[in-house]
């Protein structure tokens, strides 16, 4: 393993509210601040950049949860408390700023990250969900972009990202209602992937994660990345694809594969 990444399944606390750990292939991040619903301010912020800094260029890495912990909340936004003590625009843009930072650079990473949403995700948690490339809801969850009564607008790009996501009309109906949708609802507007019925969010994410587990870690940042560019770029996916088959052709995991495939068993992947 690599001397950059958490020991599987021991969680490591940083200071500011986010707890990491790894399991199997996956790196679970949980933003640890229940008793300010999980929200962000500009130290957990960093602190999630810093986890990533730590964990995310694990070679044997193939995959990124980022979830709530406790359960009962996912992310609840900004830390409004905090923000109250703002009196000009200097010191709210230095907070939104690095948030919308990190959200991006949650989009950009080049493996998939999973948001697994236990609990409530209101405001900047849904715009956090929305930075991931899929997004899980446990029975419990409750989703909900309430800006508009609030006299404001979603902050961290959320907006761009909701359209994207669940189209124009859509996303004004969720903006301007504001409402709270359980899983069910939220996956019947395009809000959520899927909506677990039963278990938690996180139980599905580690699911889905562990069944990376044996897969090419070059095929899945090959993968993000076209399905990225088909929105993004669509005008070079295929010279893109043309690129990139070629290349993992000739590449290690795949001659294991045809190896494996020769000889009736499983193909060993490269962990590293």
């Amino acid at each position: 393993m690599s001397s950059n990444a958490a020991e599987p399944g021991s969680p490591a606390a940083p200071p500011d509210g986010v707890l990491a750990r790894r399991d199997g292939s996956a790196l679970v991040l949980a933003i640890d601040r229940p008793h300010a619903g999980n929200s962000i301010d500009l130290p957990t912020a960093r602190a999630l950049g810093q986890a990533l800094d730590r964990h995310a260029g694990a070679c044997d890495l193939r995959s990124i949860i980022v979830t709530g912990a406790g359960g009962r909340f996912f992310c609840t936004g900004g830390d409004v408390k905090r923000y109250r003590a703002f009196d000009d625009a200097d010191g709210l843009n230095e907070t939104f700023d690095a948030i919308r930072a990190l959200l991006g650079r949650i989009e950009r990473l080049e493996l998939p990250v999973i948001a697994a949403i236990d609990g409530h995700a209101l405001g900047g948690g849904v715009e956090l969900a929305l930075a991931c490339d899929l997004r899980i809801a446990g029975p419990q969850a409750s989703l909900g972009l309430p800006q508009a009564r609030m006299g404001i607008v979603p902050g961290w790009d959320g907006v761009e990202r909701l359209v994207r996501t669940v189209g124009r009309a859509t996303a004004m109906r969720v903006l301007l209602g504001g409402e709270r949708h359980d899983a069910q609802a939220a996956r019947a507007l395009g809000l959520v992937d899927i909506a677990c019925d039963s278990g938690s969010a996180l139980g599905a994410a580690l699911d889905f994660c562990r069944a990376l587990d044996d897969k090419s870690r070059a095929s899945i940042v090959e993968i993000k990345r076209l399905v990225t560019a088909c929105v993004d770029a669509p005008g070079e996916v295929r010279a893109m694809t043309r690129e990139a088959f070629a290349r993992l052709w000739f590449g290690a995991d795949h001659r294991e594969a045809q190896r494996a495939a020769a000889e009736k068993h499983s193909p060993r992947v490269a962990r590293d």
